[in-house]
């Protein structure tokens, strides 16, 4: 193409030249002919010149919009050409374009993987700019195109954006859909296209807090009840020892009628049943921190919770409560210790009973079901709901709303669920009801 530009260029400065020179030698029809052919080769130059200014500007225009679509014609394999030049450009860029977006992919699919809530979006103007599933699963939302959507949808979690500050990490319970979460969020900015953007996670770490919670109250109670039964059994005995001395002391006596040994007898007679009912107390709170391993066998949860009725249904009947079995798969099988999940069953609807106490329809459904393959059973009522204050309170040992609740069925059911390597699950809401559910992951 070099040569060919240059070869126009000297025959139109030669044409251009030998006019002129004809023009002054009054030979005006060879004159004539050399302007023609001068025209000729002036008009393909600059046609030439014009072609190649267009296409600059077309390739300038392309490389603005990010369109690199177009190809250029090559003279032959050359690339040293200006049009080869084009291409090679656009090749190079259209490689960069295809390894961002790889990497875009990439990064997409990491981000969706992990089970960290990533939540970015514009600090003007409040427009999300990412939000992965992890997220939307985790407060139950759609996505959500500007942020003021959560205003009125999520108060909660849209003051808890409104209020996180930069590099802090924050710990804060959102009570999202009927059920309490535990996260941890942090936040950092970064800018793009001329725009500043907050990037803020959120770690679940219910799960993580229930570990470490529940180890930390596994270990005081050993050490509790190690220390409650050990102090107590000898004055349990001693009492009783000395109750039966002063027996045979007043039979020596022969003491037919003393009020000064009645009162100790009763004193000793006190001290023994009280030491006896906090050793029975004491032990049963050990079961806490016992390791339990449960013997797995398969059972189908819908004849479980058949069973489980049959058991229940007469002594809710006469208190007016009716209980319902009901499923979406009867066939679901479940790799469980029969005898362990029995307890944890029979200890929700327990509960619930005490929840439905002052309903004027009191209703207990166990629904046994499948989810993503992994079987569940759930145990729901009509009852009064759990509040905010007792959800953060109710699976910690020692702690129940009854007057004459332990406060260890929900903690060892929730020990029970874990040695199954299963999950708990509370919805609730105050003044509607409450359900519990227990998914099985496979083993």
């Amino acid at each position: 193409m070099k040569p060919f530009v240059a070869v126009l260029f000297v025959l139109t400065l030669c044409g251009g030249g030998g006019t002129v020179f004809f023009f002054v030698k009054n030979n005006f029809p060879l004159a004539g002919l050399l302007l023609i052919v001068t025209l000729f080769f002036m008009y393909h130059t600059l046609n030439f010149i014009f072609k190649t200014f267009r296409d600059i500007d077309d390739f300038v225009e392309a490389v603005r919009y990010h369109d690199f679509s177009k190809r250029y014609p090559e003279e032959g394999s050359k690339r040293n050409t200006l049009y080869g030049y084009f291409n090679a450009i656009s090749d190079t860029f259209l490689a960069m374009s295809r390894e961002k977006e790889t990497q875009q992919q990439y990064l997409k699919r990491i981000l969706e993987l992990v089970n960290t809530g990533i939540l970015a979006y514009d600090m003007d103007t409040l427009d999300t700019l990412w939000m992965n599933d992890s997220f939307k699963s985790m407060f139950q939302i759609p996505y959500v195109k500007n942020i003021n959507w959560l205003k009125n949808r999520h108060p909660k979690l849209y003051a808890e954006l409104q209020d996180i500050q930069l590099g802090e990490n924050r710990l804060t319970a959102i009570h999202t859909g009927n059920r309490l979460i535990k996260t941890l969020s942090n936040a950092s900015t970064f800018q793009t296209g001329g725009k500043t953007y907050l990037l803020i996670a959120f770690h679940n770490i219910s799960g993580t807090l229930e570990e470490v919670e529940s180890g930390a109250w596994k270990g005081l109670l050993n050490v509790m009840t190690h220390e409650i039964m050990n102090s107590i059994a000898p004055v349990a005995s001693l009492a009783d020892t000395l109750k039966k001395r002063m027996e045979n002391m007043k039979e020596e006596m022969k003491l037919a009628e003393s009020t000064e040994f009645e009162d100790m007898e009763s004193a000793m007679e006190t001290i023994r049943r009280r030491s006896e009912g906090l050793l029975r107390f004491a032990d049963s709170y050990r079961n806490l921190s016992k390791n339990i391993v449960p013997e797995l066998q398969p059972v189908n949860l819908h004849e479980l919770l058949n069973s489980i009725y049959r058991l229940m249904h007469p002594s809710l009947a006469q208190k007016g409560i009716s209980l319902k079995v009901n499923t979406d798969n009867s066939s679901t099988i479940a790799r469980i210790d029969r005898n362990l999940i029995d307890q944890v069953i029979i200890n929700f609807i327990t509960n619930a009973a005490y929840a439905v106490r002052d309903k004027k329809d009191p209703q207990i459904i166990l629904f046994s079901g499948a989810k993503d393959e992994h079987p569940f059973f759930t145990v729901a009522d009509n009852g009064c709901g759990i509040s905010l204050e007792i959800q953060e309170k109710m699976f910690i040992p020692f702690f129940s709303t009854k007057k004459s609740g332990t406060g260890i069925g929900l903690s060892l059911s929730r020990e029970i669920i874990k040695m199954h390597n299963g999950s708990l699950q509370v919805q609730t809401k105050e003044g509607e009801g409450s359900a519990f559910t227990v998914l099985f992951f496979k083993n």
